[in-house]
């Protein structure tokens, strides 16, 4: 499984950063301001991967982190990894070539993950189908609880009824000898009430019928009350048990507000027992409404085949039928759980987090004594060396050493390809290992075997603690990645936090190339503020990382990717400003064309845009300088070495002043040689208002918003990163994104006035 985008929430400065793909070819350039949020994108993606996250990462509302990544696989991937459900899941399953995994956590801190993506949607369609087929069984089951009430209030109101005719009956006149007396018919006699005997007898009979039907519908619907009832049990305690879970998240939640913002009792007034109780009763609450709800659902499809007419044994197979095909089937938790076992390990790079040491005790590695300093570090140089315990078992002690020698020379031919900083100005770094045994004056370790670990040069053999903090920080650095880059055993993506700062510009640059030796085996993710760590010829890995207001560090951080870096501040890209702002050491000068000189680096990606697009063929090759000052300079080395160069400046203040110290400075002994310096008409005030307002708005910003005053002047009052949008202008003439056709009448009438103006430099 591959890393192929990201999605955060909730986490420190984080909001939502929406999907964020990364790099194709698995290094990904985290650029920004500090506090901008870089750290906690690295940190939030490995806490994907541990699980483990504390108080500290929660946003001040509380809400809990999630983190979502989708990895790319092969087709047909799952196809072994998981069982068969049904024919619609196992097509869909063996179909996908990406996989959506969601880390997300509750109150009680504890995480859990769940398949995202088509998966995810597929399991949630079943449940919602399955949601609302008993959400219908349920309100059938309320609907005959509301019957079943009217029956047993009707059975109470009947049975009093009984009572109190039969009362009156036993009690009736016309069952007395008063009726003897005065020989009156039975029929005839009344009681206090003016009723017959006959017609409470009537009454009597007509409710006792009532009630027998009562009875009958009660004995013939016994098996679906007494699931009902069950059911009714059930709910009851899910009801309980979910009062009880929001009071303990409740209290949760006071804890989380007392730990990120301090506004209760300090941690120290908090009694650890009580908070593990509290942590306990929200897992056992969690597992109850869980299990609950489980037993919910099965009770609502018994009462609901009950209610179907089913008899109570084959409601029963019917709904162990249904357990065991809902058995097949995968949660989203359950498939998450799962898939999680292949999916990439994350792990942050620990600066000075493997040095070697200057010692280490054979036995120690032999029985991965982690705790002895240098553990680690001395595993991974065994590690990029091949080595294990057998190697060290060689019975020739010169044999032994001359491997050992062999190996030196290799490891250090191999360092020395990634480090090519100089100690002095012709000598390099060496790093070497040597097998030895302590003597006698050594204890109980006398005889045993130890490794010593030198970094060498000409001048001088130290021990690695006794080299400079930047070797130390490189070589650590170095056997870490070279050592993971070996381990098959899962796919790494290695985070690393702003590396290099110890080291010289240079020397950064190497760290760079430790990263494209890695990258076929292990995806980098790194932040930095240098420029010397990014390459500007591949934007694609760049992934730039601000505030959505840059003027509150409180406001929440936003991912900007290759396609929108325009839209982020000056700050935010100053790493790519001061590449993109000093390329001349790329750019050398021509001594078979006309070398024209421009005022800054955007006006050079403009010029080289321009050409391109009307396809100028002339032989005229531009050169950046850093700014107008700089001008005279060039213009002097370039009439020293005796090349054809002339000056190209548009209608501002800064460059007609330029303009002006050329003619008093520099252009002053020949006639004629003024026409080296050529000012664009007044209506160019810089090299963006060659285009027209509409495709600048178009081809360049890619806004809908319109523009109602010069290019330039939009640039300068909106302090937009003029560098970085020309050259994405560039890039994307080059790359036949732009093209000719794709411009207006009055741009393409501007471009070539430029051409004419530049034809008499050929």
């Amino acid at each position: 499984m591959k890393l192929k985008a990201f999605r955060i929430e909730n986490f420190r400065s984080v909001a939502d950063t929406g999907m964020q793909n990364i790099s194709p070819d698995n290094i990904t350039c985290l650029i920004g301001q500090n506090e901008s949020g870089k750290t906690s994108i690295l940190e939030s993606l490995k806490v994907f991967s541990s699980g483990i996250i504390s108080e500290d990462v929660l946003r001040s509302d509380l809400s809990l982190p999630r983190v979502t990544c989708r990895f790319e696989v092969a087709e047909g991937f799952l196809d072994d990894r998981l069982r068969n459900v049904n024919d619609s899941f196992d097509k869909l399953a063996g179909s996908l070539n990406e996989i959506t995994l969601v880390r997300s956590w509750k109150a009680d801190l504890k995480s859990q993950m769940e398949i995202g993506g088509e998966l995810r949607d597929y399991i949630n369609d079943l449940d919602s189908k399955r949601k609302k087929d008993l959400g219908e069984t349920e309100k059938k089951i309320r609907d005959f609880c509301s019957l079943l009430n009217e029956k047993r209030i009707g059975k109470e109101t009947l049975s009093a009824s009984l009572k109190e005719i039969s009362t009156k009956i036993d009690s009736h006149p016309a069952r007395g000898g008063t009726l003897n007396i005065f020989k009156k018919k039975g029929s005839v006699v009344k009681d206090k009430e003016d009723n017959t005997l006959e017609e409470l007898k009537k009454a009597y009979n007509s409710l006792k019928e009532q009630s027998e039907k009562i009875n009958s519908f009660l004995n013939s619907n016994d098996v679906l009350i007494g699931a009902i009832e069950e059911w009714s049990e059930t709910i009851d305690m899910l009801d309980q048990t979910e009062t009880k879970l929001e009071e303990i998240s409740g209290r949760l939640e006071e804890r989380h507000q007392t730990m990120t913002l301090l506004s209760g009792p300090s941690i120290d007034d908090l009694s650890r027992g009580e908070w593990e109780k509290v942590l306990n009763e929200f897992s056992v609450a969690v597992s109850r409404k869980e299990e609950l709800g489980s037993e919910k659902d099965l009770k609502t499809l018994y009462c609901g085949y009950i209610l179907e007419g089913v008899d109570e044994e084959s409601a029963r197979q019917k709904l162990d039928s249904a357990g065991e095909k809902r058995q097949l089937e995968y949660t989203t938790r359950e498939l998450g759980e799962l898939l999680s076992k292949d999916c990439p390990h994350f792990e942050i790079f620990e600066d000075f987090g493997s040095l070697l040491p200057n010692r280490i005790d054979l036995e120690d590695i032999i029985a991965d004594n982690r705790s002895v300093e240098g553990y680690k570090a001395a595993r991974n140089f065994l590690t990029i060396a091949e080595l294990d315990y057998t190697f060290f078992q060689q019975p020739s002690s010169r044999i032994l050493k001359q491997k050992i020698e062999n190996l030196n020379s290799k490891l250090t031919l191999d360092f020395q390809d990634f480090w090519q900083q100089y100690v002095g100005k012709h000598n390099k770094i060496r790093i070497n290992f040597e097998l030895d045994h302590y003597s006698t004056t050594h204890g109980d370790k006398a005889g045993k075997p130890y490794l010593e670990f030198w970094v060498k040069d000409e001048g001088e053999r130290l021990y690695p603690k006794q080299r400079s903090r930047g070797v130390r920080w490189f070589l650590s650095f170095y056997l870490e990645l070279m050592a993971a880059s070996k381990n098959e055993k899962k796919h790494l993506v290695l985070l690393v936090d702003e590396p290099g700062v110890s080291l010289h510009a240079r020397a950064q640059e190497d760290v760079l190339k430790v990263f494209e030796d890695i990258k076929e085996n292990i995806q980098v993710i790194y932040t930095t503020h240098s420029p010397h760590l990014v390459d500007i010829n591949k934007l694609h890995r760049v992934l730039a990382v601000q505030r959505d207001d840059v003027e509150n560090h409180r406001s929440t951080t936003v991912i900007l990717d290759a396609a929108r870096l325009g839209d982020a501040s000056p700050d935010t890209l100053s790493p790519l400003q001061s590449i993109m702002g000093n390329p001349v050491g790329n750019q050398e000068f021509s001594v078979d064309k006309y070398n024209i000189i421009v005022n800054n680096v955007g006006t050079f990606y403009m010029m080289n845009a321009a050409m391109k697009l009307t396809g100028y063929k002339g032989k005229i090759h531009f050169i950046p300088s850093t700014d107008s000052s700089s001008i005279p300079l060039m213009c002097n080395i370039l009439m020293g070495w005796g090349m054809k160069f002339a000056v190209l400046l548009f209608y501002n203040d800064d460059e007609l002043e330029a303009a002006r110290k050329l003619r008093d400075i520099v252009f002053t002994d020949k006639p004629g040689d003024e026409e080296n310096i050529v000012v664009m008409p007044e209506e160019f005030k810089n090299a963006e208002d060659l285009l027209s307002t509409l495709d600048f708005k178009n081809l360049i910003l890619k806004s809908r918003e319109g523009i109602t005053i010069s290019n330039s002047e939009y640039v300068s009052i909106n302090d937009l990163p003029r560098n970085f949008l020309l050259s994405k202008f560039l890039s994307d003439v080059k790359l036949k994104e732009v093209r000719r056709e794709d411009l207006d009448e009055e741009s393409k009438e501007n471009l070539m006035l430029l051409v004419n103006i530049l034809q008499k430099f050929n």
